[in-house]
């Protein structure tokens, strides 16, 4: 199967969002004392071996962030403006394609996890269950949700494969993720795959809202 090893993926986390319901930056919130970005970074440090990007508009003094041993960092950060410069303006739509187009431009290594900083709750955990399926059999790794659907913003994408057929979507105004992986080799992780995992049932609850920002607060307090 040649599976991939973890110093082989770069890791990417999506900062960007206008967060109109939210009325704030997503980023900038914070569970249990680190903020989102803060999360994410700790989460893809297991697969990535600290190789991690932030992708979107951000503060500088939110690219500081711990590590896991409590040591600041600095993340690098890029901005998804390298459409226009790829595609032309009229490509610049904003969002999850846009990014991931972003990601797989900037990436030196052939695969790579993407994180959206508005799932708090996901685990490093998570990240290596997910990377132990990354393998040339795939060109894309994509969670299933306990509700059946796809979470293909906490996934890995093989970027030999992924970044030509992102590159065409965009340029048919096709921005869905669900396009994408349906036209690639995609190992789509069942739930009960990941399910013993600790906090599985909390993995993807998307902090959109301030309600949901609420109860991601509950739930870490548990």
């Amino acid at each position: 199967m040649n599976t991939v090893l973890f110093n082989q993926i770069e890791g990417f986390i999506f900062a960007g969002g206008a967060s109109l319901r939210m009325g704030e930056p997503k980023y900038k919130l914070q569970i249990g004392g680190k903020t989102f970005v803060e999360r994410a970074a700790l989460a893809l440090d297991v697969i990535s071996n600290g190789q991690i990007i932030i992708v979107g508009e951000i503060d500088d003094q939110y690219l500081k962030v711990k590590d896991a041993d409590g040591k600041d960092r600095s993340l690098r950060n890029v901005q998804d403006n390298v459409i226009e410069r790829e595609l032309g303006k009229n490509g610049a739509a904003r969002g999850a394609m846009i990014g991931l187009y972003t990601a797989l431009t900037y990436s030196k290594t052939n695969w790579i996890s993407i994180l959206a900083c508005d799932l708090p709750l996901v685990t490093g955990d998570l990240m290596k269950r997910l990377a132990s399926y990354c393998s040339n059999e795939f060109d894309a790794v994509v969670p299933v949700q306990p509700d059946a659907k796809l979470q293909p913003l906490c996934a890995f994408y093989r970027r030999e494969k992924c970044l030509p057929i992102v590159k065409q979507l965009i340029d048919q105004r096709d921005v869905k993720m669900q396009s994408l992986v349906s036209r690639i080799r995609t190992r789509f992780v069942e739930f009960d795959e990941i399910a013993d995992l600790d906090g599985s049932p909390n993995f993807f609850l998307n902090v959109n809202r301030p309600e949901d920002y609420e109860t991601a607060l509950e739930i870490a307090r548990v």
